[in-house]
């Protein structure tokens, strides 16, 4: 059955208590125009916030802390995921480095004659093994094959995204960024076994503490570029 109302209040104003006010969202992903993706983030931001209060007030310990971690990892990979592909594909789809990442040269079989076949064949034959014809040609690639490593460096060469110093430390930005998403590319149990991850509060944490920065990172570069 489910909590009574005072219980039910309580919980909620636990979870909700510190986290921002409608406005502040708003602000913070002002760059994104397109409201629907927007508003969707949003969502996720806010939902995975109560989510990591209503587990922190329970004191989840073995499986669901498992699943408060993994959750968490998930989450945050995805806005990361969904915020850099926004900004490559609406603000810099016109620059070489967009399209280097969108495309890739790959060999082409071409058709000749069959007398041309037989020259090439009679003058290139190799251990018996027919010779064909290729030529290589830009193509676009299909969106499976353009990976999330591929789009963070392609927002490092375009300057979005960047190490920085942190209480005396450096911080590999970009390639923590990969690392978590690496994580929810492993969110199969299959996966994660063969990889052997064990999950900790701190992967949570820092795929927490990473989204601010992206933002700052990139809403600085778009404005330095008269992008918004």
């Amino acid at each position: 059955m489910a909590f009574t109302e005072s219980l039910k209040k309580e919980i909620n104003d636990y979870c909700n208590n510190h986290l921002p006010e409608e406005a502040w969202y708003e602000r913070e992903f002002d760059f994104i125009q397109d409201e629907n993706l927007r508003n969707r983030i949003i969502k996720e931001f806010r939902s995975i916030r109560f989510a990591y209060k209503l587990f922190e007030g329970l004191g989840a310990s073995e499986e669901n802390f498992l699943f408060e971690i993994r959750s968490q990892i998930l989450a945050y990979a995805s806005i990361y995921e969904a915020i850099i592909t926004y900004v490559l594909t609406t603000y810099y789809s016109g620059t070489t480095e967009y399209d280097d990442l969108m495309h890739h040269i790959i060999p082409v079989k071409i058709s000749i004659s069959n007398d041309n076949k037989k020259l090439l064949q009679n003058t290139l034959c190799h251990n018996g093994e027919e010779v064909v014809p290729m030529t290589y040609r830009k193509k676009e690639k299909e969106e499976r094959q353009i990976r999330f490593d591929d789009k963070c460096d392609t927002a490092v060469q375009l300057g979005l995204i960047h190490s920085y110093t942190k209480d005396g430390k450096e911080i590999d930005f970009p390639q923590e960024i990969k690392t978590i998403y690496s994580y929810r590319n492993a969110i199969h149990l299959l996966a994660e076994q063969r990889r052997s991850i064990t999950y900790d509060l701190e992967m949570g944490i820092t795929a927490y503490k990473r989204l601010q920065p992206l933002v700052q990172q990139i809403k600085s570069k778009l404005l330095a570029d008269g992008k918004i």
